[in-house]
């Protein structure tokens, strides 16, 4: 599992939207670039070394689209946020092809909110494709720029 004591795999990026909140994402293969694209999110939200991993939630989402796959990875992490109060700081993800789907795995460790006992951020209302990009930068490394309405 990610820890919010590793080296971080992702950057803010201020001077990209005004009112909103952008950053960028980088892995060395898809499992490791979405568990970096989801701890920029979760880290928007929450101090991560306020949360403790008391709960444990898997998810598992499809699409044709690895780029529409990680968009709606994210979603889903705003949505267990909004309905469920959940917030993580620990994101292990493993992503496969199977036939013409991009198939993501993951394990969500995290807690309810409580913001008498963590360091809330800004509250991510959702994820925007604007600006959004996902490229190959080498055969061993990946980028995402993600923009956050807020």
């Amino acid at each position: 599992m990610q820890s919010s004591k590793l080296i971080k795999k992702f950057r803010f990026l201020p001077d990209i939207a005004t009112a909103d909140i952008a950053f960028e994402a980088y892995g060395k293969d898809y499992g490791e670039l979405f568990e970096s694209v989801g701890l920029a999110l979760e880290t928007t939200m929450v101090s991560l070394d306020s949360l403790k991993s008391l709960k444990t939630q898997s998810i598992k989402l499809s699409n044709k689209s690895l780029e529409n796959l990680l968009l709606s990875f994210l979603e889903e992490l705003v949505f267990l946020k909004d309905a469920e109060q959940m917030l993580f700081n620990q994101i292990k993800c493993e992503v496969k092809k199977s036939g013409k789907l991009y198939v993501v795995n993951c394990k969500l460790s995290g807690e309810k909110i409580d913001p008498k006992k963590h360091k809330l951020g800004v509250d991510v209302k959702a994820v925007t494709k604007h600006l959004f990009s996902l490229k190959k930068l080498s055969s061993a490394s990946f980028v995402c720029r993600v923009v956050l309405d807020v």
